[in-house]
């Protein structure tokens, strides 16, 4: 008995020793150091390289940074078309416009999903408000799609 005492009362310290240092976790918080516009150019980046799950993480970290930035969700946007997430593309395209009404881009490619969805009449209004505040090749394009459609239904 005497023996089996000393044994355990020899292992106590190595015991305590472990007990110590496992039962107290050190908790490790570490700050985003990137701004929105970095996280943004960094899914550009990526996006860019066709790796769009990546890209799609750091739009919504931008996001997450800046909620009242536009491009973020215009990015995300594209993401989505070519995920063919038309739903979730529509809405961030959506977004992005409602942020920033001049954003022709987003109007663009807004009008062109709204085209590929058969809602004609909302695609030529946005297209044409689109052309309104930039006149840009691309623009004409959609324009034209979605006056062939028209010109066919009547």
């Amino acid at each position: 008995m005497e023996k089996s005492r000393k044994y355990i009362l020899g292992c106590l310290p190595v015991v305590l020793f472990f007990v110590l240092s496992c039962s107290m976790p050190k908790i490790v918080v570490l700050e985003d150091p990137l701004s929105a516009k970095e996280h943004n150019n960094l899914g550009v980046v990526y996006e860019r390289k066709g790796k769009l799950d990546l890209a799609e993480k750091e739009y919504k970290k931008a996001i997450s940074k800046n909620k009242n930035w536009d491009v973020p969700y215009f990015n995300l946007g594209n993401i989505y078309f070519k995920k063919k997430k038309y739903t979730k593309a529509e809405e961030y395209y959506r977004r992005a416009v409602h942020l920033n009404p001049k954003n022709s881009d987003a109007m663009n490619n807004l009008a062109y999903l709204l085209y590929l969805q058969g809602k004609i009449d909302e695609a030529y209004r946005l297209i044409k408000k689109a052309i309104s505040i930039k006149f840009k090749p691309e623009y004409i394009e959609t324009l034209k799609e979605i006056e062939e459609k028209i010109y066919e239904s009547d």
